[in-house]
């Protein structure tokens, strides 16, 4: 039998495609879809934060066009950055214009520079990697604060393998383009993006609950005897197991293993990570703001990230309404308490003009979601092959955004999922 822990998208999909092979699968919540979630609020549907689906992979178009014909839109982003009291088009690298003319000049000839006399980029950390691909102007003016307000670490701890797939590199052709004010906002893989037409982002989860069986809510792992292969809940039961996946963060998976050698068992300790604290508001007036969402760099703002729910489709708020996601980042040991996240919210969205003085707030949800993003620092790079190894020597398969301690989106979970499940499937 295969044990799934975390009814979440990536241990759902694992189910999903086992297809007639045995197995359970277990989560700790009393509903599905970790956090891939939806809660309606008096008309409002908050998701856990900002869930857009990028899809890349003919397979995933096709899977959910089968299990959800005709259900999700296309759209393409409109994003922005919002930078010296005024939006830029996203990517900030490739948008220049708009900026102080002197601001822009010193953009251009650092990038250019850098582009003639690059050194070797391997093994720079973060920081590094940022100045010697975009320059230290750019660097300096969007990419190192904005990361510094995202991760809440200094950026020379960062390794900097993670970020050459996400962040759009343009050419001095398009940074140039750019810079004259002929915009460049089709670059990265976030371009475009899904979303279900006429509900929240709960509808891919609790498709998917429909098509698998044997799910059992309320079950908190609490330890992993991995001699006799058998797992135990809070509530006293326990369960033999063939193979176990976990889909739970890495660090509370390791905490739950009673046989771990010695030489893994602080690691759990020296796993860091940011904690996102989102408030979703919901506004007593229409068509807030033009945007997807809009990044803000400087440290004036409290929040890294805020996005309209209401723009990605009409159908997340009431008439004449407007709803948005606000993203906030903490070290779990420094979180704010929600009174504190709040009122610097709403000060920080009146501040770049987002909300005026005759705006109501007329609905609030505040969800907390304890690991929010992985710090890539150079000990999990080094501890985690060794880690991963072990694990499934013991038939454990430790996935998902979390569980394999990454950055990974819904079609990377859906896609690990069906990956896990074929290599299970050869192994029955």
């Amino acid at each position: 039998m295969i044990a799934i822990i975390g009814a979440g998208l990536t241990g759902l999909s694992v189910a999903y495609h086992l297809s007639d092979l045995p197995y359970s699968v277990f989560d700790s919540e009393k509903e599905i879809g970790g956090l891939c979630r939806s809660v309606n609020k008096d008309g409002f549907i908050f998701d856990y934060t900002g869930h857009l689906l990028h899809m890349k992979d003919p397979y995933t178009r096709n899977f959910i066009e089968s299990i959800l014909p005709n259900v999700f839109m296309v759209k393409t982003r409109k994003a922005s950055v919002f930078l010296k009291d005024r939006y830029l088009p996203y990517p900030f690298q490739a948008n220049l214009y708009g900026l102080p003319k002197k601001v822009v000049i010193e953009c251009l000839f650092d990038f250019v520079k850098k582009r003639i006399g690059s050194r070797n980029k391997d093994d720079l950390n973060f920081k590094e990697w940022v100045v010697e691909t975009f320059g230290k102007g750019i660097s300096e003016q969007f990419f190192i604060p904005y990361n510094e307000k995202l991760f809440r670490t200094s950026l020379e701890t960062l390794t900097s393998n993670w970020a050459s797939w996400s962040v759009p590199r343009p050419s001095l052709t398009e940074v140039l383009r750019g810079a004259i004010g002929i915009k460049n906002i089709r670059m990265g893989y976030n371009s475009s993006f899904y979303y279900p037409l006429k509900s929240g982002i709960d509808v891919l989860p609790k498709e998917l609950e429909k098509r698998v069986k044997g799910i059992q809510l309320n079950k908190k792992l609490v330890s992993v005897d991995l001699l006799n292969r058998c797992v135990e809940f809070n509530d006293g039961t326990k369960q033999n197991y063939k193979y176990l996946v976990s889909t739970l963060p890495l660090p509370n998976l390791l905490e739950t293993i009673v046989e771990l050698p010695n030489s893994f068992k602080d690691i759990s300790k020296n796993l860091n990570y940011v904690s996102v604290q989102n408030l979703n508001i919901g506004i007593s007036r229409k068509n807030i703001t033009g945007f997807h969402w809009i990044y803000f760099p400087e440290g004036k703002y409290p929040f890294y990230r805020v996005g309209c729910y209401s723009n990605i489709s009409n159908t997340l708020a009431p008439e004449n309404t407007s709803s948005l996601y606000i993203e906030i980042s903490s070290r779990p040991e420094k979180k704010k308490s929600i009174e504190q996240i709040t009122a610097e919210t709403i000060e920080g969205l009146k501040m770049c003009g987002i909300l005026k003085k005759t705006d109501s707030v007329i609905e609030k949800n505040y969800i907390e979601i304890e690991h929010g993003y992985v710090i890539f620092d150079k000990f999990r790079e080094k501890i985690l092959p060794d880690l991963f190894s072990y694990l499934e020597k013991n038939n454990i398969f430790s996935i998902g955004r979390y569980g394999s301690w990454t950055y990974s989106a819904m079609e990377d979970s859906i896609l690990k999922g069906k990956e896990i499940a074929e290599i299970l499937k050869c192994r029955k």
